[in-house]
């Protein structure tokens, strides 16, 4: 273990003479014989230093952790940050899983400590934990960046055990006579990763007894490959470059690999997510030429206009409330009504007979017409009230509008038109008619409804 860390060091350019480096010590065998080992790193006079994050997740187990880390840095003489995060509380506050919280809080750790000591943070991911990242990214789906594993380097964060599995490891420590913790989750097939670590690998290593050396290898090979497409996207990227976007003819010249890489630094750069559909999506923008915006966040739109292709921010107004109008029965055909935030809604009344209702048209124009006769007083049209609930047509059942807007995830809900006579509810916006006054084979006479409203942009959002 020795020789591969300090090789990996050296390799990395990980730390550099009187370098200041905290240690991540969970207590695991991983991070103590990090620790032991940064210790005796003597010629390059490293001032070393450790931490340790409690989350507080597995009681007196997670208290006993803590308290090895502080008995061996005592014993050291390793000056040592703790802190304590309820991470079952944070996560549902955030609303996010326990292990996306616990990394979140880890991470946020060492940054505070990199900046306030001007240190290195070392973490002990091994060989073994590359393994297990890449199968779980296989399994997934991923391109060459999940291939690569976990990244040797990644700013202040560096990764000395990264060629050492985990078998090498335990044996150093054995060695070293160090003692150690295991984390009881660590033993559990519930989580995935476990899975994978307890059943998957040693199935590989039955097929190749070095198959997490060969592993590593890949990924030390990919690691290039991506470097390199990395590279010629950047340089790419400076010469599409153009009035504050890209060209989309010099875009859609690149190979595709060079150019998604483009596409995924355009989004990343204005804090928007990155995802394979997204980035396809914006693809066809580029090479299809059939849609000009794409909506990519809440008020991030993916433009091309000029031959230019953007990504612009556009912040809504926040619209006011439609206004309630009441409508006369007897004087809807024809009748354009104006509710507010540029929307209108258009009536027509036509006789079946002559509209071949049924053999004529789709789905989509039923679910917006309804059978005139079955209205039994005017028209209010208007925003979602309290206690508003309809049955739509071919459902089979009642729901609030408040549930249906939910199931739906529909947008604006306060902004959608309904209409209702005295009855309730007739029509909403998105959803369709009411069952009670659906056209069927009876129906005399349709009342259309026609919902328009004038967008600052339009287009598929992603």
């Amino acid at each position: 273990m020795n020789h591969k860390a300090r090789a990996t060091i050296e390799q990395f350019a990980m730390l550099r003479q009187g370098d200041t480096v905290t240690a991540a010590v969970s207590g695991g065998a991983d991070s103590v014989a990090l620790l032991d080992f940064l210790c005796s790193v003597t010629d390059l006079d490293l001032h070393v230093r450790a931490c340790h994050l409690n989350h507080c997740l597995r009681g007196e187990e997670s208290d006993r952790d803590e308290q090895l880390v502080r008995t061996m840095c005592g014993q050291y003489g390793v000056p040592l940050d703790v802190r304590r995060v309820n991470i079952k509380q944070l996560a549902g506050e955030r609303g996010t899983s326990l292990e996306v919280t616990g990394r979140e809080e880890r991470y946020a750790f060492f940054t505070e400590l990199a900046e306030k000591y001007h240190s290195k943070i070392a973490t002990a991911h091994t060989l073994s934990d590359t393994a297990e990242t890449v199968l779980l990214n296989l399994s997934r789906g991923t391109g060459i960046t999940g291939l690569c594993g976990i990244p040797p380097v990644r700013g202040p964060i560096i990764r000395p055990l990264i060629a050492c599995s985990r078998e090498e490891i335990e044996r150093y420590c054995t060695m070293h006579n160090l003692c150690y913790v295991t984390d009881s989750t660590n033993l559990s097939n519930d989580y995935t990763r476990n899975h994978i670590r307890h059943n998957i690998v040693p199935l590989l290593a039955r097929i190749n007894p070095g198959a997490l050396d060969a592993i590593g290898r890949l990924t030390d090979l990919l690691r290039l490959d991506a470097d390199y497409l990395q590279q010629q996207a950047l340089a790419e990227a400076g010469r599409c470059a153009a009035e504050g976007g890209f060209s989309l003819e010099k875009l859609a010249d690149l190979h595709p690999a060079v150019r998604s890489r483009i596409i995924s630094g355009m989004l990343e750069d204005h804090g928007i997510e990155r995802s394979a559909e997204r980035i396809s999506l914006i693809e066809e923008i580029i090479i299809g030429g059939k849609r000009h915006v794409l909506q990519v966040g809440k008020n991030w739109y993916i433009t091309a206009r000029g031959g230019i292709l953007r990504a612009e921010c556009r912040t809504r107004r926040k619209s006011d409330p439609l206004r309630q109008v009441a409508v006369r029965k007897n004087g809807l055909d024809g009748q354009t009504i104006p509710l507010g935030n540029r929307k209108t809604v258009t009536f027509s009344v036509l006789n079946c007979a002559d509209y071949e209702i049924f053999e004529n048209n789709t789905d989509l124009v039923l679910k917006n017409a309804a059978d005139y006769d079955k209205i039994n007083s005017d028209i209010f049209l208007r925003s979602r009230q309290a206690g508003d609930k309809m049955k739509p047509a071919n459902r089979g059942c009642t729901k609030s509008l408040k549930k249906l807007f939910s199931e739906l995830a529909l947008q604006d809900r306060d902004q959608l038109c309904v209409a209702a006579d005295s009855e309730g509810v007739v029509f909403v916006e998105n959803i369709g008619v009411d069952a009670r006054v659906k056209v069927d084979r009876s129906t005399r006479n349709v009342l259309t409804f026609t919902i328009t409203q004038s967008e600052d942009y339009g287009g598929r959002q992603a």
